[in-house]
């Protein structure tokens, strides 16, 4: 499926680990320095709603921002994978694909001020296609590097914000990616109307969930954020076992 959906699929034999992304689409997380700093999933409701936490701890999104000091600047042209290659290194070994998402239809979901996202895939306005789920401030502050990226945009240049998700996407409608590099750039796409370009990176793995252990990390003995995880933890828990 990778390959008809544009990924260029290869194995990571030689990564670090210190970015991982594990579990599947509508129950995954995303580790950073081996511990987990945004499980999103299917709130098990009984409705299609989805949601995101964020863990509390500043200095994991710190250490995201480190991450993202390794970075190349993408050129138009770049072929994926070679552009991929700093991002590779970090990834624990495995399988991935990587794409260039041009034209990308998204919407972003920020984190309120308890650390959770929620959103409804499908609806008219506001989440029509991927959900992108920003790892740093949205939007972001500087408005000059912003003001920067509108002009490049607006002259012609397309310039690549990075999304990692757990899996290729089955439907573009209702699955999300984590932002890891590129907020800047993804807001001035958004102030100039045109539709963002993505360096995409999708694991390939099999279809486990992530573990309940990462839900009650980025929780962190939180009681309101417990409650509005209870049903995805029952999930994670029973698919555990």
């Amino acid at each position: 499926m990778a390959e008809s959906l544009g990924y260029q699929v290869l194995e990571v034999q030689d990564g670090d680990g210190t970015l991982s992304v594990g579990g599947h689409d509508g129950a995954s997380a995303l580790r950073v320095g081996w511990k987990p700093l945004i499980v999103e999933g299917y709130t098990g409701s009984g409705s299609i709603d989805r949601f995101a936490i964020r863990t509390r701890d500043a200095a994991f999104r710190g250490s995201l921002r480190d991450l993202r000091g390794r970075l190349r600047h993408a050129t138009r042209d770049t072929d994926p994978v070679d552009l991929a290659r700093p991002i590779l290194r970090l990834l624990q070994p495995g399988h991935y694909g990587v794409r260039i998402w041009r034209d990308a239809n998204i919407h972003i979901e920020p984190f309120g001020e308890n650390g959770t996202a929620w959103w409804y895939p499908y609806e008219p306005i506001g989440t029509e296609g991927t959900a992108v789920i920003p790892t740093d401030v949205w939007p972001p502050r500087d408005e000059g590097t912003i003001a920067g990226y509108v002009d490049a945009i607006e002259e012609g240049d397309r310039p690549l914000a990075v999304i990692l998700r757990s899996e290729p996407p089955g439907d573009e409608q209702d699955c999300a990616s984590f932002l890891i590099d590129g907020h800047h750039k993804l807001a001035a796409y958004r102030r100039t109307g045109i539709n963002p370009h993505f360096l995409d990176i999708a694991r390939l793995a099999d279809r486990r969930p992530c573990k309940p252990a990462d839900l009650r990390d980025v929780i962190d003995g939180d009681e309101k954020l417990r409650q509005s995880a209870a049903n995805l933890m029952r999930y994670l828990e029973d698919r555990g076992n």
